[in-house]
């Protein structure tokens, strides 16, 4: 029996750490940027920038995706960021 009230409470611990990830995402999604999209995360955009203008976008992916995981920790909607990642595809 002792095995069972153990298990129960790694149990209920396992839900508390859930739920405050749950919270954790929830308030990075409410976050509102402190700035345009045109002006965040200016590093990683200059790596991206660079990468593509040296190379082909193929070989860029990881800049890229870096600067688009920037932008959604800074706040702004996977709406906007898709939107950015269609309007770059069109160039």
């Amino acid at each position: 029996m002792g095995n069972s009230a153990s298990s129960v409470n790694n149990g209920s611990s396992v839900v508390a750490t859930a739920a405050t990830t749950t919270t954790q995402e929830q308030q990075a999604q409410r976050k509102t940027p402190n700035c345009k999209i045109c002006c965040a995360c200016p590093q990683e955009r200059r790596a991206r920038d660079e990468c593509t203008l040296l190379r082909h976008m193929d070989e860029c992916e990881t800049e890229i995706n870096s600067f688009y995981t920037c932008l959604l920790r800074e706040g702004f909607s996977t709406e906007d960021v898709d939107a950015l990642r269609r309007n770059t595809k069109k160039m």
